[in-house]
């Protein structure tokens, strides 16, 4: 009988402040049994992912529970009101790291996005992979000062909606779809990141096999490679 491989994800904190991970899974997969911790700046902790997990998970800073019991976060907000994130969307601006485990040909695909918006680095790198040659992917250059602090950037997409920024409707054909101020920034200084609108054809998602993943919060801004 095969046994059902499973995935570590690392988690760490960089930053300087505590981080709340937020953890979602995606539609048609089971929760993950543990979704609710916090890490202390230079601390670590690890998630371990069934086979066939999709999922999303950023980083949660300034957060703590108002005059109503309700729990929010100044920065990478999920909007529940709790610590759980649950299956709620994030609520931008927030770069997020996203995975795809077990999928086509038994691969994992993995990438980090900007289409919600800018909020905090991220670095992922694929360890132990059984070819070697998994990339690591980031977007770890940040837009204006230290966005633990609560600064974030939004895309022209979320801002605005149309389809000209969104890339969609008439805009949504390869060729037809200009890269947004937003999207040309961090095309050129998280080239590594997933962006909407940017008009490009390749969606910078990275594919690796039977690997567990380190995702570093606040990293030192250096791509490293798998």
């Amino acid at each position: 009988m095969t046994a059902v491989y499973s995935t570590s994800l690392e988690l760490t904190n960089g930053c300087t402040s505590t981080v709340w991970p937020g953890v979602v899974s995606g539609h048609g997969t089971p929760p993950l049994t543990v979704t609710i911790f916090t890490l202390e700046p230079g601390e670590s902790a690890s998630l371990f992912i069934p086979a066939s997990w999709s999922g999303l998970l950023w980083a949660r800073t300034l957060c703590s529970y108002d005059l109503t019991g309700r729990f929010n976060c100044l920065n990478g907000d999920c909007g529940t009101g709790s610590e759980e994130c649950a299956s709620v969307q994030t609520v931008p601006p927030v770069t997020v790291a996203m995975f795809n485990m077990g999928g086509n040909g038994g691969l994992d695909f993995y990438g980090v996005s900007a289409a919600h918006g800018y909020n905090l680095a991220i670095l992922v790198v694929p360890q132990g992979d059984d070819e070697g040659n998994c990339m690591a992917t980031a977007c770890v250059d940040a837009p204006d000062g230290p966005s633990e602090t609560g600064s974030a950037s939004t895309t022209t997409c979320f801002a605005f909606g149309d389809p000209e920024n969104c890339c969609s409707g008439a805009y949504a054909p390869p060729g037809t779809c200009k890269p947004s101020y937003y999207s040309s920034y961090f095309g050129s200084r998280c080239p590594w990141a997933y962006v909407d609108d940017d008009g490009k054809e390749e969606n910078r998602t990275f594919a690796c096999s039977r690997a567990d993943y380190r995702i570093t919060f606040c990293p030192h801004p250096v791509l490293a490679t798998g």
